[in-house]
């Protein structure tokens, strides 16, 4: 699943038309906000879920946090097998993990859809949640990377937002770090205006509000040439080992193993 470019818009459908004539790779649905009863956000985002599978974006859906007490009427809502991923806002602890990954397993059964194909997205937004990004990105297997909202995390912390520059750079850093060590993907809110630095600094992608930038932040996070080429051959030599035997590769300097060829593989898909 590529999420170079993820357009998010109100799970009311305000901006839906937009969203699917854009170049995006996914659209995501935000049940977290308070504007309209909450049953007809997931009313809306279950019609929303049917228009961008079928204009071919992979959708993700914002739940509310489970302390909330509304996240399990927000699973049974609108989860389906076209839903490719959970964000999960205000991630703390891992038992937000946890919890989030229940409900999606007892759909799953219910619902005859294949285990563990959603992912949860924790969003990294306070500096709580960030001093434990490791436990939370560790606490189930379906974490499929983490999400830094820098708006949200500067309020948090009582700095000035940015994009760019050294005010957020550790908590940047320790979202990629992070996400990248589970082998998942480390995403980004932001406006698109700094797509190139922020691929440069390690993302994988961008969630955007505005489609206007997805072509800019589709260019910055497509892998060079080069980079799919060496992946590519990492990835052979990965599997020459283990035919043979071994559990980890040597590709020039580099040691590649399975968490580096899972990565490698989402590069030249």
């Amino acid at each position: 699943m590529r999420l170079r470019s993820i357009i998010s818009i109100p799970a009311s459908g305000v901006g839906l038309d937009a969203a699917l004539e854009s170049q995006a790779d996914a659209v995501l649905f935000t049940l977290a906000d308070d504007i309209l009863p909450v049953a007809d956000l997931r009313a809306a985002a279950v019609a929303g879920t049917t228009a961008a599978t079928a204009a071919g974006k992979a959708v993700l859906v914002t739940v509310n946090h489970p302390r909330t007490k509304m996240l399990r009427e927000d699973i049974e809502a609108v989860f389906s097998a076209e839903v490719k991923g959970v964000l999960v806002p205000h991630a703390i602890e891992p038992q937000d993990v946890r919890d989030t990954a229940v409900l999606l397993r007892e759909f799953e059964l219910q619902r005859d859809i294949e285990p563990g194909e959603t992912h949860i997205f924790p969003v990294m937004d306070t500096a709580r949640g960030l001093l434990r990004a490791g436990d939370i990105a560790s606490a189930a297997p379906r974490v499929g990377g983490l999400v830094f909202h820098s708006r949200h995390y500067a309020h948090d912390v009582g700095a000035r937002d940015e994009q760019k520059g050294d005010r957020l750079a550790y908590a940047r850093g320790q979202v990629v770090a992070v996400a990248r060590a589970i082998g998942g993907m480390p995403l980004i809110v932001a406006d698109g205006l700094e797509s190139q630095y922020l691929s440069q600094y390690g993302f994988a992608g961008i969630i955007l509000r505005e489609p206007r930038n997805i072509p800019q932040a589709n260019a910055a996070f497509t892998p060079y040439d080069e980079v799919r080429t060496q992946s590519q051959q990492a990835l052979e030599r990965f599997e020459q080992a283990r035919i043979a035997g071994s559990w980890v590769a040597r590709h020039g300097e580099r040691v590649v193993d399975a968490s580096a060829a899972k990565r490698m593989r989402r590069v030249v898909e």
